[in-house]
């Protein structure tokens, strides 16, 4: 689509389209207000790591000088899409629109530094949690697993940056507006900078093998994949929920909620996600019986949960038929921005009553192949390898110890940095550095494409000088990916503690006390006390008698005594505090 260029809307009847200023605007009246927005084809997935959070800040500077008390106004910045929407009377719509479109053709660019602490005071207190783990372990450090970091971009973005992005992004060519009207509300500019139709986000993939799962999750298991996009998957995400319901919140009772989504990316990809919380104590139990449903989806699909899903399909399609061509603009907007398909109700719901159950067979197959699970424990008992944990190449150049941790080491290499341990290594090259936050006092943590983070903290190895890391760092990094965070106090700085060692003095080693001692060599001690005094008793008696004629009779007293000597070797080998 281009801004000569208008869609074909004729399977959503009532609904119609013009253009005002180069941008398609879809209108459908209605009664009462009237509703009306712009949505663009740019979100936070758009950007890089560094300039995060750059198309939230101008929706904010777009947003700074409307004052329409009576109306019912606001933005949104997603993944894919930026947008503007309001509800009012026909002149707040009219007044809002043509704001919004002046604000980023000529942004308030005095307003900047505070709509950043706006920003900034709104990210306190969020936290991406479990999905936001996920995006970054599936998509790395780009697309759409920014959403995982916030926006880490916002501490660096310069004035010129803003007004090139919202020049690029904001344009005529990259939106679509609606107005519930018949007609084009008189008065009505969307004039916008002119450019070009922009692409969908990256779609990227850094898992080394899949399936794959992550742990640490708690409450019960999340799993994300990606899909072929298609009614077919639809279907199959509606099937999931058809067996899940049965299986673990019918049958088995050992999920609380359960929720399955279908999203769509791009022209050829879906994500399926599923998020089952476990019932008290039932936590591990969900991972077991979601793996056993989506296994089973694999070969078996019966016709009672295809029939359930195609039937809940079908009513949610009537829903849409049934409902004002008015309600649907917004929908149908996104549709038209980010380029998916304009099929109607109908001629999805003929789709939808086409696919068979080894459709869906198929789509089971897809989504374990591509799973990325997030659960409590390990799942290598399902076949499903650890997601990584480490880079795939090691850092190789000069090498620090680290202080605390003697089996750690960082690596200033040539090509990048790297931290390397026993298990495995982390690896982040300055080519594929997409964000350096630098601290005064020599700290650096830098994150890689592939998500990947190392922190660099001089204080903590051995040898280490803050002035060597600049050095070598600082002028290898682009410029344009560097955040300076402001100076440390002195007790935020990582002080480093030698490991503790085990003293043995002189006088312990003498005597070979160091330590409790094997219990077999205790027993064995044991024995060659008795034996030796069993024969040194008895000896003796028997030289006494025969060589001076005294009959010594002792009892039970050697008995005791061994007995005694026993206790006293045990107590000294083994000393309670170390049994």
């Amino acid at each position: 689509m281009t801004a000569l260029t208008l869609p074909d809307l004729t399977e959503f009847p009532g609904i119609a389209v013009a253009a005002a200023d180069g941008v398609p605007v879809l209108l459908a009246p209605r009664e009462g207000n009237t509703g009306g927005g712009i949505i663009f084809r740019v979100g936070s997935a758009h950007e890089t790591l560094a300039t995060s959070g750059i198309t939230h800040l101008i929706e904010h500077l777009a947003l700074r000088e409307q004052v329409l008390s009576e109306a019912h106004l606001n933005g949104q910045t997603h993944a894919d899409v930026t947008l503007f929407h309001v509800a009012g009377s026909a002149t707040d719509v009219v007044t809002y629109l043509n704001d919004v479109c002046a604000a980023l053709r000529d942004l308030p660019m005095d307003r900047i530094d505070t709509e950043k602490d706006i920003l900034r005071s709104e990210a306190e207190g969020k936290h991406p949690g479990f999905g936001g783990h996920l995006r970054i372990s599936r998509h790395g450090a780009r697309g759409f697993g920014l959403v995982g970091y916030g926006e880490r971009g916002i501490d660096r973005i310069t004035h010129d940056e803003v007004l090139d992005w919202a020049a690029s992004w904001f344009t005529r060519e990259n939106a679509v507006a609606w107005v519930t009207a018949d007609t084009l509300p008189e008065g009505l500019d969307l004039s916008l900078p002119k450019g070009t139709r922009r692409p969908p986000p990256v779609l990227t993939d850094v898992l080394q093998g899949s399936p794959a799962y992550l742990t640490g999750l708690r409450d019960g298991v999340a799993l994300d994949a990606v899909v072929p996009r298609g009614n077919a998957a639809y279907l199959a995400s509606l099937v999931l929920r058809e067996v899940l319901h049965r299986d673990l919140r019918g049958t088995a009772d050992i999920a609380s909620t359960l929720d399955v989504d279908y999203d769509l990316l791009n022209a050829e990809d879906a994500r399926l996600s599923v998020v089952v919380q476990g019932t008290e104590g039932q936590q591990g139990a969900v991972a077991g019986g979601l793996a056993d449903a989506l296994s089973t989806l694999r070969f078996h699909v019966t016709d009672e949960d295809l029939a359930a899903a195609r039937a809940g399909a079908v009513e949610d399609l009537a829903e849409v038929a049934a409902a004002p061509p008015a309600e649907l603009l917004p929908s149908v907007a996104h549709r038209v921005v980010t380029g998916r398909p304009l099929e109607g109700p109908e001629r999805i719901r003929a789709q939808v009553e086409s696919i068979t159950a080894d459709d869906v067979r198929a789509v089971a197959r897809e989504a374990w192949g591509s799973a990325l699970w997030y659960g409590p424990d390990a799942m290598d008992w399902a076949g499903i390898v650890p997601a990584p944990n480490w880079s795939e190449a090691r850092a190789t150049g000069r090498t620090f110890q680290r202080i605390d941790a003697p089996d750690v080491s960082l690596v200033l290499a040539v090509d990048g940095v790297g931290m390397v341990t026993r298990e495995g290594g982390v690896t982040v090259r300055f080519v594929d550095c997409v964000l350096m936050e630098s601290v005064p006092d020599g700290a650096r943590v830098l994150t890689g494409a592939d998500g990947f983070r190392l922190v660099i903290e001089p204080t903590l190895y051995r040898g280490l000088d803050p002035s060597a890391v600049a050095a070598h760092v600082d002028s290898r990094v682009p410029a344009n990916v560097v955040v300076h965070l402001p100076a440390r106090e002195p007790d935020e700085i990582p002080v480093a503690q030698p490991p503790a060692k085990v003293r043995t003095t002189a006088r312990d080693t003498a005597k070979g006390e160091t330590g409790p001692r094997s219990i077999p060599a205790t027993v064995g001690l044991v024995l060659g006390m008795w034996v030796v005094g069993v024969l040194v008793l008895g000896g003796g008696q028997v030289l006494l008698r025969e060589a001076f004629d005294v009959d010594v009779r002792l009892g039970f007293l050697p008995v005791v005594g061994l007995i005694w000597a026993t206790y006293g070797l045990i107590s000294k080998r083994h000393p309670k505090a170390g049994r």
